[in-house]
């Protein structure tokens, strides 16, 4: 009996320490709350921040110069929770991480799956490439670029991830993270040598829409695991971030203090962001909730490192029809402008 008791905690232990590539479908089947809990106790297990990649190392893949080594197929490809190993976080490398939940309004209740309710987050927010920060420095000449990538957790049903920029060029004449409205779509247009390359990163998804990611798998599996046919899935076609007034008051324009601690100043309960979504292209953006911490905003060894959020190529939204119409009108990436840089929502 001891022995069989030893063999099962022993191979349960395996399982919570890392057996996300060994066995996803297991990792996959047990509930949300399970998997919040693991990832969380990772995440705060250790607040020392990881380091920004060099631009050369010894292993290429480890530096800056991995971005046009290696592809982005596993990021559009790999269901998982954690990074596979030998691949390297090499953008929004160092940031802070921490819980969060989304109250939806009446309003979102004509979406399915994650737009229904979505208590079990984890976000980090991170600027894409490392900022020069310092009372001496404007923002826009820093390479401070802030985006965040969200997970839920659903039972018994891969993870739904979510990425939200406002440009891939550095933000202009502020210091406050939660300055501008971010979208999971992003403009193509006015990028420098440097985001154009790192554009051309993105083109290697395989994805012809690589500034957009999806959102039908946030729509097809609820929170409980309720899974929703094409028949019955329902999802917007854009989601923008507006900042709340009291994030756009907490922190001033001019440089006062590093990124983390004006995150590790937010307290609990904040809401950082009001959810709107366009239904479609050419509808108006709808109030649909708020976006709240559920904890502390902290660095992460384990978040900056090993906590992967897989993103969702845009034909996969395209493929259901409700999309069909943008695509009419919009047949390529440049065809037309994407709120809310290009163009008004």
């Amino acid at each position: 009996m001891k022995l069989l008791l030893f063999l099962a905690t022993s191979v349960t232990a395996a399982f919570l320490r890392g057996g996300f590539l060994a066995s996803p479908t297991l990792y996959d089947s047990q509930t949300a709350q399970a998997k919040f809990d693991y990832l969380y106790s990772n995440i705060v297990s250790d607040n020392t921040p990881a380091e920004w990649p060099p631009t050369i190392a010894f292993n290429p893949l480890s530096s800056l110069a991995g971005l046009f080594l290696e592809s982005m197929k596993p990021t559009v490809n790999l269901i998982s929770d954690e990074f596979p190993e030998g691949r390297y976080k090499l953008i929004h490398s160092v940031g802070g991480a921490a819980s969060v939940k989304i109250d939806w309004s009446a309003a979102a209740s004509k979406y399915t799956g994650l737009f229904r309710e979505a208590n079990l987050g984890l976000i980090r927010l991170a600027s894409a490439t490392q900022p020069s920060e310092g009372k001496d420095n404007k923002s826009e000449e820093s390479s401070f670029v802030p985006g965040m990538g969200i997970k839920f957790l659903r039972d018994n049903a891969p993870s739904g991830n979510i990425f939200f920029l406002h440009t891939l060029t550095p933000q202009e004449g502020s210091w406050n993270f939660f300055k501008n409205m971010q979208s999971n779509h992003l403009a193509k247009g006015d990028l420098g040598t440097a985001e154009t390359l790192l554009f051309k990163k993105f083109e290697t998804s395989g994805s012809v829409w690589p500034n957009m990611v999806g959102l039908s798998d946030l729509a097809r599996y609820g929170e409980d695991g309720t899974i929703y046919s094409d028949d019955e899935i329902n999802f917007p076609f854009q989601l923008v971030l507006v900042p709340d007034d009291s994030m756009l008051a907490a922190f001033p324009d001019e440089y006062e203090k590093p990124l983390i601690e004006q995150l590790r100043s937010i307290e609990v309960g904040s809401t950082l962001y009001k959810v709107y979504a366009k239904e479609r292209y050419d509808t108006a953006p709808e109030l649909l909730g708020n976006l709240v911490t559920t904890s502390k905003i902290e660095s992460s060894v384990y978040a900056d490192t090993k906590l992967f959020l897989k993103h969702q190529v845009m034909e996969e939204d395209f493929a259901l029809p409700q999309l069909a119409s943008f695509l009419e009108a919009c047949p390529t990436v440049d065809a037309c402008p994407v709120c809310p840089v290009e163009g008004a929502c």
